[in-house]
């Protein structure tokens, strides 16, 4: 099975650039509501996810919180990059699986490793639960 018929378009998803700063994508996360994102560079290639936690281990080493210093932090430095290693397009659906046991969503690169979207857990769910249904019927 193709996954890319899973694929939410990079269009269609927020994300933010590995060049901006720590309250910007807090920001982001926070008006959509995300517990992560994806971060891409300015060339689009997909550089790893953004997750409250990432956030919350950097707050919690400085102490407190000042949105004056988030400002002056760039967002690479929070993150961590091998948290959500990526699919490519050409993935098979049991890569796909193991990787939406483990996140909300899998990024979803080309041969160049630029992001083209993502892949949610709830829509594989949804696959397999109709999957599911069609052969119990049988």
């Amino acid at each position: 099975m193709n996954i890319m018929r899973f694929v939410v378009p990079k269009s269609l998803v927020e994300y933010v650039n590995e060049d901006q700063t720590l309250r910007q994508a807090i920001e982001k996360m926070r008006y959509h509501r995300y517990a992560a994102i994806p971060v891409i560079n300015k060339d689009g290639v997909y550089v790893g996810t953004l997750r409250n936690d990432d956030i919350l281990r950097r707050l919690l080493a400085n102490g407190s919180f000042d949105q004056r210093e988030a400002e002056r932090i760039p967002l690479i430095s929070v993150m961590d990059a091998d948290y959500c290693e990526p699919v490519y397009h050409t993935a098979s659906m049991s890569e796909l699986i193991e990787k939406v046991k483990e996140h909300n969503f899998v990024p979803v690169v080309d041969d160049r490793g630029c992001f083209i979207g993502i892949i949610l857990r709830r829509d594989i769910l949804n696959y397999l639960l109709n999957f599911y249904n069609e052969n119990d019927r049988s």
